[in-house]
Order: C-alpha cells, then structure tokens, then sequence
C-alpha cells in the first residue's frame, strides 16, 4: 500500500527538468509473476529532438588486449578493456544523430552471448545537498557510454553491475541516474545519486516495478542482496542531510531525493504504472504519495501488457491528453520518444539465446515492437542502416526505420487526429506484436532443440529478420495511406456544408477511421514461411 509524505514540486525540480528534458519510463517484471515466466525490462528513451537510431551487432573480440573505450561524452577519458569482450546487440544513435548532437553513441539497450540484458538512461533528481556533497563530475561516466561499455564485459547480472559501479568509482558520474541489468538468474537496481554515491539492490522475482524520472528505493535491508558505495551514509552524515526513518533506517529516498525533486512530470507516470499493474491498491493520482519501488501486480503480466503500459497515455482518466485535451502532463506513450525497448529474458534457454530485445525504433505509441535475439547472427538490412555523419538533417523515411515510425507517429498523435489515424494503425501494430509474440516463441523452443546450434541460429536470425522486414514495409504502406488521408481532408475540407446550397456551415464535418487495408494474418505466415525452409 502506498504511504503519504509531505511533498511538492519545487522550483529547483522545475528547473532541473528544463535543462534535461530527459523524460524515460522504466517497467520491470519478475519472471513469477510474468505470464509466460520471462523477465522483463522496459524502457522508453525519451528526448524532444529528431536523433535517429539503428540496431547493431557487435562481435565477440578474443584476447585483443589494450583496447578502450570512451567514458565521458566529449570521449576525452577513456576506459581499458578486458582483452576479450563479449558479442552483444544494441540500438546506437545512428552517425547522423552523433553529429548534431554531439553525444556519445548511447547503446541504450544491449544484451550480450552470456545472456546478460542492461537499460540505463532513466534520468533522475537528486536534492540540492547531496549534489553539493559530492558534485558531479564533468568528464564522468555518462548514459550515453556506459550500457556497451558494461555489457561487452559482463559475463553475469552481477558482475555488469559491479563493472558499472567499479567505473563510477574510477571516473565518477556526471549524471544522475538508474540502471536496470538483467540475466537468467537475477535482476538488479541501480540508483546512482552523485559524482561518486550508488546503490544497487537485487530485485524479487515475485515483484513488479513500473516508475518515471525518479528515485524510490528506500531501505537496503528491505532486499535480499545490495552492493552501496562506500561513502553512501557517512557522507549523508557527516553533511548533515541524512534522514531516518523506519527502525531508525537511513531512507535513501528522503536522503538523496525527498520532497524537493518531487514533482508530477515524473511521479504522475509511476502512479498510472502502478493504477495499471496493481489497481486494487492504488486510487486517484495524488503528488504526496509515495510509490513503493517494488510491488505484487494483481495478475500476471504478458509482454503485450508491458508494450501497452509502455505506450499509456492516461487513457481514461482526467489527464488523458487524447481525451481531454490537456497538454499540461507528461505522458508515457509520446511522440517524442527517440526509440523504445524490452529485454525479455527466458531462464529455460541457454545464455546465447535466451534474451529477446523488442525494438521500437521510433516513438512506440503508434510503432511496433519487432525482436531482437542476442542469438542472431545479423539484422535485417532495413534496421542494419546507419545514416551517415554527412546526411545529418535529411528526413529519409525511404531507407530508415526511425524516420517512418517518427512521421508516422507525429501524423497520428494530435488530438484530433488520433481517433482517425492513430487508432486503426495502433490496433493494427497490436496484432502484428501478438503474431510475433506467439512466433518468438515458438521459434527459440524449436531452436533449444535442434542439435546444430549453427542452424538453430540461423532459424532464429531468418524469423527476427523477416519480421522486422515486414515492418518496415508496412510502415511504409501506413504512412503512405496516412498521408493520402491526411490530404484527403486537410484542413480546408474538414468543415460540413449545407447539403442543397454547399454553403460551408460553422461546424467540422465528421471523418471517419482511416481503414487498414493490411492483413494481419502475414504476420502469422512468416513463422510457416521460415520454418518450411
């Protein structure tokens, strides 16, 4: 049950969202209480600018020894490898995006051959006194560097979580963040508070978490197993910013966090995470209430509830934007979402194929989710395609995933058009992801069987390729029928006439959903398609 602090939106809050317009939303799922006993991570990646992103494979390198890679975003520090890192997926801004904004290449998500699966980039706040503390560093470890840097040497959930802390140790942080890391056999928590504090707890698989950008872990003896840096409480302490609570506990939230960084452009998202996971315990949405970070759901959860849940946008309730009109509070599902993702984990596979990630390249709330196996042996030419430095500003929808899920979603998104655009196309996507859902799997347990693993890659490849083909394909064929529909009845148009006189009348005239024309069934044929080969 929720309990009640004092609590409201500072200007200091206010202002530190302004400078970072960083806006994520994290979902975890335990795999006892997930509907098909997978773990599941989610996390949208959430910034208003136009930076494009691929999907990319990276190969196992063996026994090259001193290698780096960068730590900071201006690449001025940089970090030794070990002399053999791992193969792993993950979704770069593509070249085009690094050279305007002149960030590091942001993997985001990754999930590597040992079966290990990290998200990062969920910004959060730490108080004034805490930051005065102990400052960020400048040329520290930042989102945009650290999930290919972790995971490439990573061969475990824990060991990735010590590799992350051991680098905030070594170069310190230049931001204030959370990380989710994930293998067969456990999840952890990473909250990290300033240039030097963290803490990283091991989550219960019996449990769910679902929370915008802010901090909520409150008690380490509350968790099984946690690693803290060594100064988190005595630094507290001996600043006089240390605040107990139960059993005379240091309260984590209060102490890095607490009610100054409080604010309803975040915590609003972890309330409808939990009204949608868990709403016999959660009422209507109050900003001094406090959310636990981990909670039972009342049902299980499917990796389709997951996508939805990442896609919310208030739906049915006074601060739908949809529905009401408002624009004053900042949903989950939004347009201007850079990519979205979900590292599925399966504990009955192998490490080498055992983590799916689900890639919305582009805003997810009218894209789709098409799978990534950490087993494939390559990506789809489509998802493959960088856009080179040279091209930076050119809007291709014809050659890039991103920019035809970007349009497709500005097109379908305004109030007043998401009832006759976005929702056919969204209802569409919804059964092309339960074809894929049902054909993943049944393709990686045919795979787990067959004794040629080279083959049973292959299998795995040809499936995730295919399906992320025919997504391209038709987001195109929507976005071309969007766009004729558009025109159809642009602005001019939209208002009724006298049906005798032709006079045009005070009033809109009403347009009807725009028909998919798209079967949902070839989603279904693929998987027949790739098997009978």
């Amino acid at each position: 049950m929720k309990k009640t602090i004092t609590s409201f939106a500072c200007l200091l809050a206010a202002l530190a969202i302004a400078a970072n317009a960083g806006a994520c939303t994290a979902v975890y799922v335990g795999s006892k209480v997930s509907e098909d006993g997978t773990t599941i991570l989610a996390k949208s990646n959430d910034y208003q600018d136009v930076w494009g992103n691929c999907v990319e494979i990276t190969e196992r390198v063996e026994n090259v020894p001193g290698r780096k890679m960068p730590v900071d975003n201006d690449a001025t520090v940089f970090a030794l490898l070990p002399a053999t890192t791992y193969r792993y997926t993950s979704t770069p801004f593509m070249d085009s995006a690094t050279a305007v904004n002149g960030l590091g290449r942001d993997a985001t998500v990754c999930a590597n051959e040992c079966g290990v699966a990290m998200i990062m980039s969920i910004t959060s706040f730490s108080n004034a006194a805490a930051l005065r503390a102990d400052p960020l560093i400048k040329h520290g470890l930042t989102e945009f560097t650290a999930v290919d840097l972790v995971v490439c040497q990573s061969a475990t959930a824990r060991e990735a979580v010590e590799n992350l802390l051991g680098l905030i140790d070594m170069f310190g942080s230049s931001e204030v963040n959370i990380a989710l890391i994930a293998d067969r056999s456990e999840t952890w928590y990473v909250e990290m508070y300033s240039g030097h504090q963290y803490a990283a707890v091991k989550l219960p698989d019996d449990r769910v978490c679902a929370f915008g950008n802010e901090f909520l872990l409150q008690y380490l003896s509350d968790y099984e197993d946690c690693i803290v840096s060594p100064g988190l409480e005595s630094l507290a302490v001996e600043n006089g910013f240390a605040v107990y609570g139960d059993d005379d506990r240091v309260d984590l939230l209060a102490t890095y966090s607490g009610s100054e960084v409080v604010a309803n452009y975040s915590h609003m998202r972890t309330w409808i995470g939990h009204r949608i996971l868990s709403p016999s315990s959660i009422g209507d949405y109050r900003t001094g209430d406090l959310y636990p970070l981990c909670f039972e759901p009342d049902r299980k959860v499917s990796l389709q509830d997951v996508m939805e849940l990442i896609r919310n946008r208030y739906e049915g309730t006074e601060y739908s934007p949809d529905e009401t009109g408002r624009t004053d509070m900042r949903v989950i599902g939004t347009d201007t979402a850079l990519s979205v993702h979900i590292a599925q984990v399966r504990p009955d596979l192998p490490d080498d194929m055992c983590c799916v990630t689900w890639e919305s390249t582009g805003p997810a709330v009218y894209g789709v989710f098409v799978p990534v196996s950490n087993a494939a042996l390559s990506v789809s030419e489509p998802y493959a395609r960088n856009q080179g430095a040279e091209d930076a500003g050119i809007f291709d929808t014809v050659n890039y995933p991103y920019y035809r899920f970007k349009e497709l979603c500005t097109l379908c998104v305004e109030p007043d058009e998401y009832l006759i655009y976005g929702a056919p196309v969204r209802a569409y996507w919804h059964e092309a992801e339960s074809a894929m859902i049902r054909g993943m799997g049944a393709v990686l347990n045919a795979a787990a069987q067959m004794e040629d693993h080279d083959a049973a890659r292959q299998l795995i490849t040809d499936y995730c390729n295919a399906l992320q083909d025919k997504a391209f394909s038709d987001a195109g064929l929507l976005l071309n029928d969007v766009r004729w529909y558009h025109s159809k009845n642009s602005n001019t148009m939209k208002n009724g006439r006298n049906p005798e006189t032709h006079e045009i009348l005070d009033e809109r005239k009403p347009i009807s959903p725009m028909a998919v024309r798209l079967d949902a069934a070839d989603w279904d044929r693929i998987l027949n398609d790739v098997t009978a080969k």
